[in-house]
């Protein structure tokens, strides 16, 4: 039976490692890292990883709060940014390891329009 929910596909910003992607994939949940997948993106703008992401239908996960703030008042038209809080989901393997449940859960229960319409979101622990 077909979902009526979109199909996340998550680019995953410079900060977080190759593995991540690759397990959220083993998942089923089509993901890149932008530092292992997109090396011609390291260090370039967020506005210009904001534009790849929507050239490949895929929401941007980033702590770059600031910044992608910037980028997301030049590139409205996305289809997502979650914003991950770096003390709650620490550059460890166990914090990675949590942020990649997270990942999981959002994809299970996505905020209405994720994937399909600009939506900004915090992601949160999933306890």
């Amino acid at each position: 039976m077909p979902s009526d929910r979109p199909v996340i596909q998550f680019l995953l910003d410079e900060h977080y490692p190759a593995w991540l992607a690759e397990n959220l994939t083993a998942d089923g949940i089509d993901t890149v890292a932008l530092i292992a997948h997109r090396p011609h993106l390291r260090g370039v703008d967020d506005t210009r990883v904001l534009e790849v992401a929507v050239a490949e239908h895929r929401v941007v996960v980033t702590e770059d709060v600031t910044t992608f703030g910037a980028a997301i008042a030049a590139v409205p038209a996305h289809v997502g940014v979650l914003y991950c809080h770096h003390a709650r989901f620490l550059r460890t393997r166990a914090g990675l390891n949590k942020l990649h449940k997270a990942l999981v859960a959002v994809v299970s229960d996505p905020p209405s329009g994720l994937g399909e319409h600009p939506v900004v979101w915090w992601v949160t622990d999933p306890g």
